[in-house]
């Protein structure tokens, strides 16, 4: 018991964790499952793959842990300005392609205007619909906090990536980052179609990829920054 309470100290210690954060997400983390639960209870809803009903709340939390331990760069208007842009176009495509917004431009909406909320296992839900002839948008919890999460800690990085050149680089590598998981819905239409049972898997794999390439984008590019060094040596 005491190798295994140091081990524990030396692991909070190393990713700053303390004895209020071990709290508050064990309060989260209960609060989550009792949902389930009682949902479950309420409507006599069978779960045949627990790790559906795991998942949304691995995008929520890890989301909002992630969100909660990253600190804004004080910048100046016009770079805040141009970052806050350069997100909103990011966020707006990744809500799109996710299929969380649909605008009448594009697709038909069909005519009169539309509002209902949908109740699925918490997490994916409750499912949030707004409809009129020219926008459409469908807010599943689940998805939208992992988006928001992406677009904030894109933000966070783009502030940093203006300090210097090689920050300014792999800005652009976090960004491709994002990028491929933008391109996840689309990949889930086509290449993952044979293979839709593991679709859900995958997406949440990449999620967890992106949230870490940019949470620790500074641990990544010292390494890029200690490899070029000793290549161009």
């Amino acid at each position: 018991m005491g190798e295994l309470a140091t081990g524990l100290r030396t692991l909070g210690t190393r990713f700053d964790i303390n004895e209020r954060d071990v709290a508050v997400w064990s309060a989260i983390l209960l609060a989550e499952f009792l949902a389930v639960l009682t949902y479950v209870g309420m409507t006599s809803t069978t779960i045949t793959e627990p790790r559906y009903a795991v998942y949304p709340f691995i995008w929520i939390n890890v989301g909002l842990l992630a969100v909660s331990r990253t600190e804004l760069s004080d910048r100046s208007w016009r770079i805040q300005t141009l970052a806050l842009g350069a997100t909103g176009i990011y966020l707006l495509v990744l809500l799109y392609l996710g299929g969380l917004v649909r605008f009448g431009v594009f697709t038909p909406l069909g005519p009169g205007t539309e509002f209902r909320i949908s109740w699925a296992l918490p997490g994916w839900g409750p499912v949030v619909v707004f409809r009129n002839p020219w926008l459409q948008t469908v807010a599943v919890p689940f998805k939208a906090a992992g988006y928001l999460s992406f677009a904030y800690l894109l933000y966070a990085r783009l502030l940093d990536a203006t300090k210097g050149v090689l920050s300014g680089v792999f800005g652009l590598v976090s960004c491709v980052g994002c990028t491929f998981s933008i391109l996840m819905p689309l990949f889930g239409a086509s290449a993952f179609s044979a293979v839709t049972q593991l679709s859900w898997d995958l997406s949440t794999v990449v999620f967890l990829l992106t949230v870490a390439l940019l949470y620790w984008s500074a641990e990544v590019e010292a390494v890029l920054s200690a490899r070029i060094r000793h290549l161009s040596s």
